[in-house]
């Protein structure tokens, strides 16, 4: 079976021992970071600042909150095929207003694996946008901090298509054959061994 899931672990199927793929192991035993790749699909949204925001450090318009889950792509190609395999987390994100030309300020504070995490940082609009309107393109990107002890922090950053459907439209609304919200990528760091 050619599939190899993303997310928590990694599934290699049929992989010949002793190959390519033993030469790289070093790079993903988890020693020195952790790399986690995840999906998101919003779940909630509060316009406005909100109690959950008040860490943010900046005045909130919204709250919102994702569903992590991970993902399954084709093993010659990376492609993915599913884009729901498995929960595996949760956060809440809080935004700052939008100003044109500039980036918008954002704080995360979630879990993953198992693992807490808070992550402040900002959001840009892409200057390539999918043909369909509705569908908006960006990229976050955070400096991760507040996890457990042993790590020393960490980076994350997200490949985003945010709907845009009206005030009216749900949270969990999305525009048919595009992936909402994010595909994030999330790299954390161990502290050095004694």
């Amino acid at each position: 079976m050619a599939w190899s899931l993303l997310g928590i672990m990694v599934l290699s199927c049929g992989a010949p021992a002793g190959g390519a793929e033993d030469e790289y192991q070093h790079e993903v035993s988890g020693a020195r970071e952790e790399i986690y790749i995840f999906r998101t699909s919003r779940t909630q949204r509060v316009r406005g600042p909100t109690p959950a925001c008040k860490d943010a450090g900046f005045e909130s318009t919204a709250e919102d909150r994702y569903a992590l889950a991970s993902l399954m792509t084709a093993h010659g190609s990376s492609r993915i095929v599913r884009s729901h395999v498995k929960d595996v987390g949760e956060f809440l994100a809080c935004f700052g207003a939008p100003v044109a030309g500039k980036p918008i300020a954002m704080y995360a504070a979630g879990k993953v694996a198992g693992k807490d995490w808070v992550g402040r940082g900002e959001c840009n609009g892409m200057p390539s946008q999918p043909p369909d309107k509705r569908a908006l393109a960006f990229n976050c990107n955070l400096n991760i901090s507040g996890l457990p002890e042993g790590y020393t922090g960490g980076w994350a950053t997200s490949s985003t298509l945010q709907p845009s459907l009206g005030k009216d439209a749900p949270p969990d609304a999305h525009v048919a054959g595009f992936l909402s919200t994010s595909i994030v990528v999330m790299r954390l760091w161990k502290a050095p061994a004694n």
